[in-house]
């Protein structure tokens, strides 16, 4: 289950790194402090955040710096379950975390081990208002990258 996971975070990665993020070696308050400088374009891997609703550390995939298209950033969470288990019973708890958090997030989901309607409860819950802005599959995610999203949000 971790290399499978692993896999996803590295599709993510590519993601990234195909639309000129690089990775910034240091922590989330020295990224944002030195955003103007640093040209605006980083992402940072397994970022403490904060702590999550039962107030233990919450660790995120990936945080995206870009001022431009991300002001106060951006948070990937990567979901990889391949087989059935408990893992839609994790949502809710994934859900509130990222409420808690209050930053923009983007939580990307494949494998198939998860029941089809868990999925689309968790889709039901995006607000792009608020925290949660999409919740996509690898492809939905390649499909979005191709068309911007890491460019100008709304494309």
């Amino acid at each position: 289950a971790a290399a499978t996971g692993n896999q996803l975070e590295e599709f993510v990665e590519h993601a990234l790194k195909s639309k000129g993020y690089v990775q910034f070696q240091g922590n989330k308050a020295q990224a944002l402090a030195n955003l103007q400088a640093l040209g605006g374009k980083q992402y940072i891997k397994q970022l403490p955040v904060g702590t999550t609703i039962y107030d233990t550390p919450r660790v995120c995939d990936f945080f995206v710096v870009n001022e431009r298209v991300f002001p106060h950033g951006l948070i990937i969470e990567c979901k990889w379950q391949q087989s059935g288990g408990s893992v839609d019973e994790k949502y809710p708890f994934l859900l509130f975390n990222v409420m808690k958090t209050g930053t923009p997030t983007v939580i990307v989901l494949d494998g198939g081990g998860y029941k089809p309607a868990a999925m689309e409860w968790l889709k039901r819950q995006v607000n792009t208002g608020a925290a949660l802005i999409a919740v996509w599959n690898m492809r939905e995610f390649q499909k979005h990258v191709n068309d911007g999203f890491f460019d100008h949000p709304s494309g």
